[in-house]
């Protein structure tokens, strides 16, 4: 995944398809408020630094104001999870699983 650029969700998410899901070395920063969706665009960078036990975000997602969304690693599990539960899910589909994971700390279950 290229970072130091503004991607809407449903584009990170296909390229990353694109991509086997194989680089997590990357964050999604955005607007504080906002929940997960498709459209809304996201700024991907780096990890945060850890410096005396704190995140230091990257001049580049806090010159923006931008929020912690999620990290890469967890943003790839997450959607390589639900793909292996359902191989044909929509972009939307995996929003959801997205979403579900923020909210539960595990991932959704797939209904047949």
């Amino acid at each position: 995944m290229r970072k130091h650029q503004e991607l809407s969700l449903g584009q990170i998410i296909q390229q990353l398809r694109v991509d086997q899901l194989s680089s997590d070395n990357f964050c999604l920063y955005g607007k504080e408020d906002g929940e997960l969706k498709l459209d809304s665009l996201y700024w991907v960078s780096d990890y945060p630094d850890v410096v005396e036990d704190s995140d230091v975000y990257p001049a580049d997602a806090t010159d923006q104001h931008f929020q912690l969304v999620y990290y890469g690693e967890q943003l790839i599990d997450v959607l390589a999870v639900a793909l292996e539960e359902k191989p044909d899910a929509s972009l939307q589909d995996l929003v959801e699983a997205l979403k579900y994971y923020q909210q539960h700390d595990s991932f959704m279950p797939f209904d047949d």
